[in-house]
């Protein structure tokens, strides 16, 4: 087994929470980004409290370190959290990765015979250079894979498209890496639906049925400073909204937004898109691809990017046209290896 032990941080949540989520320096959330990685077997905290944390362990927020404690205390410390350890892992043969400083790791290595030290030898300034650089490269990685595969624009022959699986969306003047810059990830929850997914994109004119759509709408009127955006937001899709907002929107006026949309679209965004048959394997690959663009620091929005004028946050700070998925799990090397392995 792979076992990967990361040391606590001063900065923390005011409340209980899951032992995962209570710490919030950057350092701990690159350190763990990293740590799921490496794709191990499991995680755990060393807390300079509790000792040795499950992630999903609900603890309370503490003030101590074991820099401020006497070796003997440390030593009894790691006693208890060897102790632990031993029932989680084999010693004499598991390979334990530390992200964890000296202190932390002191008496524990000479009872592990299987272990890495990534960072050691690191300052905290070279240790999140580091993880951060760790970070971005899977999103070069992936804007590499995804610029060398056949690309789709309008008009495309739905006949060429995957009936399931994911696309992955281009915009013109947007780069990243050196690349075309990805802009929007997407799947479909339908059997069968992605072709009829794309269509709903470039060519149906109904904002209700395309979030997509109704960003860059949201866009457009924002940038002109219209109104109407007011309106736009409204969903038609029941028959209660409908009832409701029917006779109080200028239909013609919705109309040339949707056409005005369609042009964008079409003139604009370019496509690629590969086979993932499963839906919980094709949600859950959208939702690490997203994750990890969003949290790449080099992958930035032109300063000439329509999202810029959106009027969700989201959109503009991740330069995506998506609310959902950003900031969460990003994709594992071994994910990345699957997926030059379907893409082949």
């Amino acid at each position: 087994m792979k076992i990967v032990l990361i040391s606590c941080v001063s900065k923390k949540l005011n409340h209980k929470a899951r032992a995962k989520e209570l710490y919030i320096s950057s350092l701990f959330k690159f350190n763990m980004g990293y740590a799921k990685s490496m794709n191990p077997d499991k995680i755990f905290i060393l807390s300079a409290k509790y000792g040795l944390l499950n992630l999903e362990d609900e603890i309370e927020p503490y003030n101590e370190t074991l820099n401020e404690k006497k070796d003997s205390d440390i030593k009894e410390w790691a006693d208890k959290v060897l102790k632990k350890l031993a029932k989680e892992a084999d010693l004499e043969k598991d390979e334990i990765i530390f992200l964890a400083g000296e202190k932390y790791r002191k008496h524990l290595l000479p009872q592990i015979k299987n272990y890495k030290i990534p960072l050691e030898g690191l300052g905290i300034g070279k240790q999140l250079e580091f993880l951060k650089q760790k970070t971005e490269n899977k999103c070069k990685e992936i804007h590499q894979i995804f610029n060398s595969m056949k690309r789709y624009s309008f008009p495309f022959n739905e006949e060429e498209i995957p009936k399931n699986g994911i696309y992955v969306l281009f915009e013109k003047g947007e780069i990243g890496h050196g690349k075309d810059r990805v802009v929007r990830v997407g799947t479909h929850t339908g059997k069968s639906q992605l072709p009829s997914r794309l269509m709903q994109h470039f060519v149906n004119e109904n904002k209700d049925r395309s979030i997509f759509r109704k960003n860059i709408g949201r866009a457009i009127l924002s940038k002109e400073k219209d109104p109407f955006l007011e309106y736009w937001e409204i969903d038609l899709t029941t028959r209660n909204s409908r009832d409701k907002f029917l006779s109080s929107i200028d239909l013609e006026k919705q109309k040339q937004i949707e056409k005005k949309v369609t042009d964008y679209i079409q003139r604009n965004l370019s496509f690629i898109v590969f086979p993932i048959e499963e839906k919980g394997k094709r949600l859950e690959t959208e939702s690490k691809i997203i994750s990890t663009i969003s949290k790449c620091k080099e992958c930035k929005p032109s300063g000439n990017w329509l999202g810029l004028f959106s009027p969700k946050e989201k959109i503009r700070k991740s330069g995506l046209w998506q609310v959902n998925e950003l900031y969460k799990t990003g994709l594992t090397n071994k994910d990345i290896e699957e997926l030059g392995k379907i893409i082949r």
